[in-house]
């Protein structure tokens, strides 16, 4: 009997030692901190974007530039439109002005927000929990941690490349659900996973927006061209369409 008994809590331990460990792997701070490996930018790196939005059947398209590097990325779209998008900052050029951007301000007149580029963080979330893992990847959930349109981000990371591969996007309250995203056809840059087309759906609009990115190495950005005076002066890199 006593033997019996110690290798049922020998058994029940082992199975307690697994869940802690499985736990522990996928607790909250350690997933946001492997994300935030992968969508750093050890080196400058430039994205081509070919922005296609579609809406009640009709579709236009327009062109941006994305250039990270560590945490920051630069962006430029076809009319002119320049920001610095950093984590829990984004600042953006209006006129002569240099000004914080307003919570839910579009890139382009897409249906992604600016802030749907800010770089993710350990700091990304309030209180992240991580709320499933299943066949499509780790779930972590929390509100926003930085000025924000939205109430709740729920991201699937895959946990071989830790990137992200889906995004819920919630407005006004927990259950509103604004905007669904999808990152696909993940490319190696340098050892990261980058999307090379995101899909954003927003139902209420009715509208879908679809993003194609070439990535490739960018070394003309020099570390000038991330601060606020880059803003302030001419670009000095060329967006159109392709």
């Amino acid at each position: 009997m006593n033997r019996r008994m110690n290798r049922r809590a020998l058994a029940a331990l082992a199975v307690a030692m697994v869940a802690a460990s499985t736990a522990e792997a996928t607790s909250p701070s350690e997933l946001l901190a492997a994300v935030a490996a992968n969508a750093r930018f050890p080196t400058a790196t430039r994205a081509d974007v070919k922005i296609d939005r579609t809406q009640d059947g009709k579709t236009t398209t327009t062109a941006a530039v994305l250039i990270g590097r560590g945490q920051t990325i630069l962006v430029a779209t076809a009319d002119g439109f320049r920001a610095l998008v950093r984590p829990s900052k984004i600042v953006v050029r209006a006129g002569r002005r240099i000004r914080r951007a307003t919570p839910g301000l579009r890139l382009a007149g897409s249906d992604l927000l600016l802030e749907d580029l800010m770089p993710v963080t350990p700091a990304f979330m309030k209180m992240p929990q991580v709320s499933d893992d299943g066949p499509t990847g780790i779930v972590v959930t929390g509100a926003p941690a930085f000025p924000s349109a939205r109430a709740l981000i729920v991201l699937t990371v895959d946990p071989d490349s830790h990137a992200v591969t889906r995004i819920k996007y919630y407005e006004k309250s927990i259950s509103d659900l604004a905007a669904f995203r999808r990152d696909e056809d993940h490319a190696d840059v340098a050892g990261h996973a980058r999307p090379t087309r995101i899909t954003v759906e927003r139902s209420r609009e009715s509208s879908t927006t679809e993003l194609t990115l070439a990535w490739r190495p960018a070394p003309e950005a020099t570390a000038a061209s991330f601060g606020l005076g880059a803003l302030r002066r001419p670009a000095t890199f060329a967006v159109s369409g392709r």
